[in-house]
C-alpha cells in the first residue's frame, strides 16, 4: 500500500498546481483588460471592438431596396405603445416622410414641459415614457425611441454616430430617415433639436453632411426641428465646433432592431442587473448591432487600434475559456486523487 501512496500523493500535488495555474491564467487575462474597465467610455470602446465589422463603399451607402445581409433590420412588430403613438400623431395623413419625421421629433421634444437630459439606461418602453412624461433622456435614448416610432410608422430609418476619443464612448448619435417621396436619406439630430440643409434648403443625408463639413461647410445651415423646444446649442458656432471635432470618427450603427433587441432573452435577463451586462448579453445572443466605421486615411491609426483591441479581446476570451476548462478538469482530477488518498490503507 505504501508503494501505491506516493503516486497518488504526486497526483494530488500535480492537479493542485493545475488549479492554481488555471486561476493565475484567468487573473492575468482579466488584468489585461483593466485599462478598459476604468470608465464607461472605455467599456464602450471595448464593446465597439467586439462588434466591429469591416466594410466601405456600398456597405454604408445603401438604400432600403438593398439592405446589406449583415445589417440587423427590424422585422418584428412594434410595441403597442409605439403603434398607438403613431396613430395619435396622425402620421399616415401626412404628405411626406420628412413631415412624419418632424412630427415624431416634435412629439419627443415637446411632450414634456422641460427637457432635463441624462442617460436613462432602461428598456425601450420605459425610455419612451420617461422622455415624453419627464423630459429625461440623452442622445442614445432619443435615437432608440425615434427609431421605434419611425419603424412603427413604416419609415425606413438607421443611425449614425461619431466619437471624439477613438471610437470610445465620448461622442454622439443621430438618426437618418429614408424619405420615400424624394428617394434619399435625410439626417436629423433629435436630441439637439436640429437638422442641416445645404444651399438648396433640402435636409442633407449623413454622408452629404460629412462631405460638406470637409469641403464646403460655409454652405450649410442649421434649422430647428421644434422651434418651441430648447435648442441643443444656444451658440451656433459651438455646434459647428462640436460636429467638426468628430468628423473623422464616424460610424454606422449596423442595425435598427430596437424591438427585437429589447425582447431578446439575454437582454431582458441581464437588463435588471446592469446596462453593460445587458449589452454583452445582446452581443452573445447576436442581437446587438455591429459598428461599421467610415475608414479613411484620417482615422487609419484609430481603426488599426480598434482592430488590435478586437484581437486582444478574442485572445483573452480564448485564454479564459481554456483556463476555465483547465480549472474544471483540474478540480475534478484533484478531488478524485484526494478521495483515493483518503481510502483506508493509504495513510
Amino acid at each position: 500500500m505504501l508503494v501505491e501512496q506516493a503516486p497518488v500523493a504526486d497526483a494530488v500535488r500535480f492537479w493542485r498546481r493545475g488549479i492554481w495555474l488555471s486561476l493565475i491564467a484567468l487573473l492575468l487575462a482579466a488584468l489585461s483588460l483593466a485599462p478598459y474597465l476604468r470608465s464607461s467610455t472605455e467599456l464602450v470602446r471595448m464593446r465597439h471592438a467586439l462588434v466591429l465589422v469591416d466594410g466601405v463603399g456600398d456597405s454604408v451607402d445603401w438604400t432600403p431596396a438593398k439592405v446589406p445581409a449583415d445589417y440587423l433590420l427590424e422585422r418584428t412588430a412594434p410595441y403597442p405603445e409605439f403603434a398607438d403613438a403613431v396613430s395619435r400623431l396622425r402620421l399616415e395623413a401626412m404628405a411626406s416622410d420628412w413631415e412624419r419625421a418632424l412630427a415624431i421629433s416634435r412629439h419627443l421634444l415637446g411632450s414634456s414641459p422641460e427637457l432635463s437630459g441624462g442617460a436613462i439606461q432602461s428598456d425601450l418602453r420605459d425610455t419612451y415614457q420617461r422622455i415624453i412624461n419627464k423630459g429625461e433622456g440623452y442622445c442614445g435614448d432619443f435615437v432608440r425611441t425615434f427609431t421605434g416610432l419611425a419603424i412603427a410608422a413604416g419609415i425606413p430609418v438607421r443611425a449614425w454616430a461619431f466619437s471624439f476619443d477613438g471610437f470610445g464612448g465620448h461622442g454622439h448619435i443621430w438618426p437618418e430617415i429614408w424619405n420615400r417621396q424624394l428617394g434619399r436619406w435625410q439626417l436629423l439630430d433629435v436630441f439637439d433639436n436640429l437638422y442641416v440643409v445645404g444651399a438648396d434648403a433640402v435636409p442633407l443625408s449623413a454622408l452629404e453632411f460629412r462631405r460638406a463639413m470637409r469641403e464646403d461647410s460655409a454652405s450649410l445651415r442649421l434649422l430647428p426641428l421644434h422651434p418651441g423646444a430648447r435648442p441643443g446649442f444656444v451658440i451656433e458656432d459651438k455646434a459647428w465646433d462640436y460636429f467638426g471635432r468628430g468628423i473623422d470618427q464616424w460610424y454606422m450603427v449596423f442595425g435598427n432592431n430596437v424591438f427585437s433587441y429589447d425582447r431578446a432573452l439575454l437582454v431582458r435577463t441581464f437588463g435588471s442587473l446592469s446596462r453593460s451586462l445587458e449589452q454583452f448579453g445582446g452581443i452573445a445572443q447576436g442581437v446587438y448591432p455591429g459598428v461599421r466605421i467610415l475608414a479613411d486615411e484620417a482615422n487609419r491609426e484609430q481603426v488599426v487600434a480598434m482592430q488590435r483591441l478586437r484581437w486582444h479581446l478574442f485572445l483573452v476570451a480564448g485564454i479564459a475559456l481554456a483556463a476555465l476548462l483547465g480549472l474544471l478538469l483540474s478540480l475534478l482530477a484533484w478531488r478524485r486523487a484526494r478521495a483515493r488518498l483518503a481510502q483506508p490503507g493509504r495513510r
